[in-house]
């Protein structure tokens, strides 16, 4: 899992790091943002705050935080494969979904094996 950070509160950042600190990358290389305040991103985007829209709110612990990004995470490759299907669905051939689908496969079991094999920091 690799994860980015974006927050106004240096400490909460500081926190975030020290939870996450062999998963921490740049934004451009992250599979999710996680932020305190709300972001544009292509990104899925896992925002801590006090207020109703927060999807994990504070205080926090570390296994807490760990949960709630698998499950943002999980909720935005099940969105990405709902929409490949939407996509074009009339026009493509069944070799050309199957196609599709492969390689969405393929990536996501690449990621999973570099992550697990990735030396740890």
């Amino acid at each position: 899992m690799k994860i980015a950070l974006k927050c106004n509160s240096v400490l909460l950042e500081k926190s975030l790091r020290q939870f996450l600190k062999h998963h921490v990358v740049s934004e451009h290389e992250a599979d999710i943002l996680v932020s305190d305040h709300p972001v544009t991103s292509e990104k899925p985007l896992l925002r801590i705050g006090m207020d109703e829209d927060a999807d994990l709110k504070k205080p926090f612990s570390r296994s807490q935080l760990m949960i709630r990004l698998e499950e943002k995470l999980q909720k935005s490759s099940q969105h990405r494969m709902v929409q490949s299907f939407t996509v074009e669905e009339e026009e493509e051939t069944l070799e050309e979904k199957i196609e599709r689908m492969t390689k969405i496969f393929v990536e996501d079991l690449i990621s999973v094996i570099k992550e697990h094999y990735e030396p740890k920091k």
